[in-house]
């Protein structure tokens, strides 16, 4: 690539934003031949941790670009079960024999981690701490974008056939193309933090706390996932309105963590909510998925909750298909992406779009105890689970079976 009178010259795609999507995308496209520029407004990673699923499909092609036991040092974990408590006693929801049974790979990941770990593959140049503050535009095509350096200020211009949107729900991408999407607020919010794996928890088994309070309470629950080298993420699942008075977020949370002596190895003796970091997630679908000399991808295109576990497996199977059209049938690079991607993005957010419904409920409409009795009758009949979970691993893939 070389630099000419402030324009960065000979590119054939530019990915704006360093999510696992749009690396994945960067590095297949290089592999392909494809002379590839992402630029990444961050310049270190996060400093704090917080869970995703990865499913069996998102995995293989994650080892196909860095060998399996390399992931396995600091970013991947196979899964086996999922515990529930809910203060009456632990309860075996999913054994790792119907993981197995069904053929279901499930993997918890460290996100930071993995992002990282992409970003510092070869075949795709990197460049840190740059963030896009206009797209370039010649009649009514992208032609690239303008960047300012956080850090120096400097400026610079990025020339490309294609320009790729992986810059997030709020992608200045997508808003300067005047690509239509409606979206929502999630009704919870994820407060996340990270701690040790307790030596007294299974090493592979997620673990998870209903409140027994339910949503009454504003806390409706804890996740803790175990990452590699004995460490653990979790998110507690609240209604944002709690924020709004102290003394009962206090009092709630205090209330929830003494429900269950086991969660307080995970919490431990952080703050809440000041020593987690609080996530709020919109949603919605993009009416176009594109536009002349620009294209959207993940959370960009279709951001969602964590609801299904889906998000980052949606992004990673937008940018298998984007690299397979680019190198193969590269002149309808974005009808062809529209017509294999919507309709299973669509499908992945259907997980967000009923668990809004439900949480948008009246309180006295979400029955917490015969709920929680609904889960224990569940466990005990993992033929009706096994379906489910299948479908939930495969919903993003263009070719996915039916529930049932």
């Amino acid at each position: 690539m070389e630099y000419c009178s402030g324009f960065w010259m000979n590119l054939d795609f530019l990915v704006v934003g360093g999510g696992i999507g749009g690396t994945i995308l960067a590095e297949l496209l290089g592999r392909g031949g494809k002379k590839v520029v992402v630029l990444e407004k961050t310049i270190a990673p996060p400093n704090w941790v917080r869970p995703e699923i990865l499913w069996q499909a998102t995995v293989k092609l994650l080892f196909s670009l860095i060998p399996k036991e390399i992931w396995e040092e600091d970013a991947l974990l196979p899964l086996g079960g999922i515990n529930l408590r809910d203060g009456r006693g632990k309860i075996r929801f999913v054994s790792p024999e119907l993981f197995q049974k069904i053929q279901v790979e499930r993997w918890a990941a460290d996100a930071n981690r993995t992002r990282e770990r992409l970003l510092n593959l070869r075949a795709f140049e990197l460049r840190r701490g740059v963030e896009v503050i206009a797209l370039l535009k010649e009649k009514n095509r992208t032609v690239g974008v303008r960047t300012r350096h956080v850090v120096t200020g400097q400026e610079s211009e990025f020339l490309a056939p294609w320009t790729i949107g992986d810059d997030g729900p709020h992608s200045l991408v997508r808003q300067a193309c005047g690509l239509e999407m409606e979206t929502r607020l999630f009704p919870l919010d994820f407060l996340c933090s990270g701690f040790s794996w307790p030596k007294s928890f299974e090493k592979a088994t997620t673990q998870v706390w209903l409140s027994v309070g339910g949503s009454h309470s504003g806390i409706l629950g804890l996740l803790a996932a175990p990452l590699p080298q004995g460490r653990g993420a979790s998110v507690v699942l609240v209604r944002p309105e709690i924020f709004e008075t102290k003394n009962l977020l206090e009092d709630t949370w205090e209330r929830f963590c003494a429900s269950d002596s086991a969660l307080k190895e995970v919490v431990q003796e952080r703050h809440f909510p000041s020593d987690f970091v609080r996530v709020r997630r919109s949603w919605g679908h993009a009416t176009r998925y594109g536009g002349e000399g620009v294209i959207l991808m993940g959370d960009a295109a279709h951001p969602l909750s964590p609801a299904g576990g889906q998000g980052a497996n949606m992004s990673v199977a937008d940018a298998r298909a984007l690299a397979e059209i680019a190198l193969h049938n590269p002149s309808r690079l974005l009808e062809e992406y529209e017509r294999r991607r919507r309709a299973a993005n669509e499908r992945s957010l259907r997980f967000t779009r009923v668990a809004a419904w439900l949480l948008d409920l009246p309180d006295w409409c979400l029955p917490t105890s015969a709920f929680l009795s609904a889960l224990h009758w569940a466990s005990r009949y993992p033929s009706l689970s096994g379906p489910l979970i299948r479908y939930v691993s495969t919903a993003f893939e263009e070719k996915a079976p039916t529930p049932y």
